[in-house]
């Protein structure tokens, strides 16, 4: 984001947050390239935006359906007419259990799941709609969030799937969310998921459950997720739009990052300190620790600033490593370190669209928890 730009949305109050869609693109095309390279359907997750806008582009470009977290976050994704949506989540509860299967009439639905209560919640609904259901088994791969990696357990799982008319057993769900850094570009961290999940997957096959859909996601090893066996679908969120996270880590260069939140600098009488209006309200509590100092946030212009410290309205920034520090009234383009927490603070972003205007688009689905 150029001082340029920021001359040009300074009509608009800070903070906000600012979408590049030429960058967005970008990163959809290199997402595609490695995804055709290897096979793979794309799922692109939009718990990361919750915005219509942005789900139409992925769609668009090819996506085979998309993913979302929450009931709320399908319902609002239905919006935009038939879709196929994986609840990469599991839906313990009657309410979004009742939920689910109602939105199953009307669009293609899967829902992840570990245990035989939420097995049984989703049956017991699906009859009630006189829908069916498709189910995807969560495989833990490692980081023990949720999801087993027993291959009795699994293939337990999907026979009990199997005893409901209501339910469809579709396939295996990996999430490699403990890869990232030097972890994630690690062949040998690859042989160890394999070598849990090889064994499951032939278990499966020969007690007739072999898996149609094999889906993974995380973006730090996004792009060596061909070194799974047997994966066929891609599910991706934050690889989209990129963050302070991806970046620290290695896994993106600063100019793969499309989403800036924009502040005001609003006091600098402490030395080598000045206060933006971006407290944890506009970039979130987030916080990664560099050479021991804690930073929440970066700031391409100023790389030798650090966010350091956030209350609620209020951003700390230790300027005294810089040459020519910010000064009041200056706006200044911040790099979140969780895009998708900062999407979930606004109502709106502002998109640089590819033609070089501004618009207003709406985070249709945040604040939707159920």
């Amino acid at each position: 984001m150029t001082e340029k730009l920021l001359d040009s949305s300074k009509s608009i109050p800070t903070p906000f947050l600012l979408v590049e869609e030429k960058i967005i693109k970008k990163n959809i095309n290199r997402i595609y390239n490695y995804a055709r390279l290897h096979g793979f359907a794309v799922r692109p997750h939009i718990k990361t935006h919750k915005s219509l806008y942005l789900a139409r582009l992925q769609i668009d470009t090819g996506a085979v359906g998309i993913a979302v977290a929450k009931v709320g976050e399908a319902e609002k994704m239905a919006e935009l007419g038939w879709l196929d949506i994986t609840i990469a989540y599991p839906a313990i509860g009657n309410e979004r259990a009742l939920r689910l299967a109602g939105l199953s009439c009307k669009q293609k639905i899967r829902v992840a799941v570990d245990s035989e209560y939420g097995i049984d919640e989703l049956a017991k609904a699906a009859a009630m709609h006189k829908t069916v259901i498709g189910i995807h088994i969560m495989f833990d791969a490692g980081l023990h969030r949720c999801g087993v990696s027993d291959q009795e357990q699994i293939i337990r799982l999907a026979q009990h799937i199997e005893k409901h008319a209501g339910l469809r057993y579709e396939g295996i769900q990996i999430y490699l969310g403990h890869l990232y850094g030097d972890a994630a570009g690690n062949p040998q961290s690859f042989k160890q998921i394999n070598r849990l999940w090889e064994p499951v997957y032939e278990a499966l096959c020969s007690a007739g459950f072999c898996p149609q859909t094999v889906s993974s996601g995380s973006t730090p090893s996004l792009e060596k997720t061909h070194l799974v066996s047997h994966v066929n679908e891609i599910r991706v969120g934050t690889a989209f739009l990129n963050d302070y996270f991806v970046v620290k880590f290695g896994h993106c260069a600063l100019e793969n990052c499309a989403a800036r939140v924009v502040a005001t600098v609003v006091s600098d009488v402490t030395p080598g300190q000045v206060i933006i209006d971006a407290g944890s309200k506009g970039l979130s509590a987030k916080q990664l620790l560099r050479r021991d100092n804690l930073e929440m946030g970066y700031i391409p212009a100023y790389p030798e600033a650090r966010i350091f410290r956030l209350h609620e309205e209020h951003g700390w920034l230790d300027v005294s490593h810089c040459k020519n520090p910010p000064g009041i009234g200056q706006r200044l383009s911040i790099i979140p370190v969780n895009v998708s927490l900062c999407f979930n603070l606004y109502d709106y972003f502002y998109l640089l669209s590819s033609d070089g205007t501004l618009q207003k688009e709406r985070i249709d689905a945040r604040g939707l928890y159920i």
